[in-house]
């Protein structure tokens, strides 16, 4: 298991070692269980390992029927082998304590953090994130596993913008000798109507539940909400979430029906297969990549992300970034900013270099990845110095005030890099101020 968080500092009450994996540190707490940061020696790897919380029933069928079901699952999911599903290495039992090892993604997040109206990913992103969701769900499914518990805090997106389905914990193996976990499992606001009330699933359960993560993901709202679990329950079997058109008018009708679509309450109109939700998507993602004109988008998302400037961005925040400015070259000798200009731009160099000058006497130099024009913090303030191109340069412009619009979190991280590079420039041989 990823960790969807950044690591937790170790605790008394951590074990030191679980199995033959020395333990390192504690990275996570799910409601299924503690997941603990190791290292594989024989492989050179860290991993994650996931400690269930299978409490022992004082019941010797049911205590044998829950340790099935845990081997049950460990044994297919770790037959599993798709890109886009975690791999599960290993598992076992120790004093009575249940444990799978996973690959450990290091900074890698659910989408979780992607589910507020002032965090929301691009909606293209979006699109190929539950595409690829899908896929990995049909394959699953076809292999005789239905996940059960779809929703966005199972799902990571490393820091190289793909996917992991995680935690198939409690998951159902088809035609395996236990069919059903008694009661309800699951998260309630993503589960199916059948699966609320307790029917037999099928694939198309966990369809329904990506449909209402991809709902969430493009509204930041749930489909469902009430103040307690009866009424949430009796939405999601007899009520129709709201449009997604009532949230944002910026998307097409395509898309929203495909969400819709997913969500129905007769399982039967859903899309039969993961691989045929995907192929909704598909023509969706192409309409949207001629929209947002993505080839180029992409070529300069993934230059940004070279630049040291944008380490310590999310990939969502780097987008954001990307909306709140233009990109523009320069050729060898071009003025980029004057001294005594006024404007709102920040500026970072995403290749080549300029020189800065303050009363025509020149006071230093800028490479890649550094960035000028701290005097857009101070509105109406004068430039107060030059930048002139020294050779082929290309400059990312942001905007002060498109950036007053970008998340909080954006704009904190902005600032605190921004402010960190200029100071450090600054203490150096640093060109004066922009």
């Amino acid at each position: 298991m990823a960790s969807p968080v950044s690591e937790i500092k170790p605790a008394n009450d951590m074990p030191d070692k679980i199995g033959k994996y020395v333990i390192i540190n504690k990275i996570g707490k799910g409601s299924t269980g503690m997941v603990y940061l190791s290292h594989d020696p024989y492989y050179r790897r860290d991993v994650a390992i996931k400690v269930y919380n299978i409490e022992e029933d004082s019941d010797a069928d049911r205590a044998r029927v829950s340790r099935k079901m845990f081997f049950n699952e460990a044994h297919m999911v770790g037959m599993l082998q798709h890109p886009n599903i975690m791999p599960i290495y290993d598992a076992g039992e120790e004093d009575g304590k249940y444990y799978v090892v996973t690959e450990h993604i290091q900074g890698a997040r659910t989408l979780a953090a992607y589910c507020r109206p002032d965090n929301l990913l691009r909606v293209d992103d979006v699109v190929e994130i539950i595409y690829k969701c899908a896929k990995a769900l049909h394959y699953a499914h076809g292999r005789g596993v239905i996940h059960r518990d779809i929703k966005p805090s199972n799902v990571m997106l490393t820091i190289d913008n793909d996917v992991r389905i995680i935690d198939f914990g409690i998951a159902i193996v088809s035609d395996s000798d236990v069919s059903r976990i008694e009661g309800i499992a699951g998260s309630p606001s993503y589960m199916s109507p059948e699966q609320v009330q307790s029917e037999e699933l099928t694939p198309r359960s966990d369809l329904y539940s990506l449909g209402a993560v991809m709902y969430e993901l493009l509204t930041g709202f749930r489909p469902f909400r009430a103040d307690n679990l009866s009424k949430l329950l009796h939405q999601i079997v007899y009520a129709t979430p709201p449009p997604i058109h009532t949230y944002r008018d910026d998307l097409p009708e395509e898309l929203e029906n495909v969400v819709a679509t997913s969500m129905l309450k007769d399982a039967n109109k859903r899309p039969n297969t993961g691989a045929t939700m995907a192929a909704e998507l598909t023509r969706v993602y192409k309409d949207l990549r001629q929209k947002y004109d993505s080839l180029d988008n992409q070529e300069h998302f993934d230059l940004l992300r070279t630049l040291t400037f944008f380490h310590e961005f999310s990939h969502a925040e780097i987008w954001e970034v990307l909306r709140a400015s233009d990109w523009h070259e320069y050729r060898d000798g071009d003025d980029i900013v004057k001294e005594g200009e006024i404007d709102d731009r920040f500026y970072i160099i995403v290749s080549g270099g300029v020189s800065v000058a303050s009363n025509g006497s020149t006071v230093g130099t800028l490479e890649s990845g550094e960035c000028f024009g701290e005097t857009s913090y101070v509105r109406g303030a004068k430039r107060q110095a030059s930048i002139r191109a020294n050779g082929p340069v290309t400059i990312l412009r942001v905007s002060s005030t498109l950036m007053e619009q970008v998340s909080s979190s954006c704009q904190l991280r902005f600032n605190k890099v921004f402010l960190r590079s200029l100071i450090n420039r600054l203490q150096g041989s640093g060109g004066g101020n922009t």
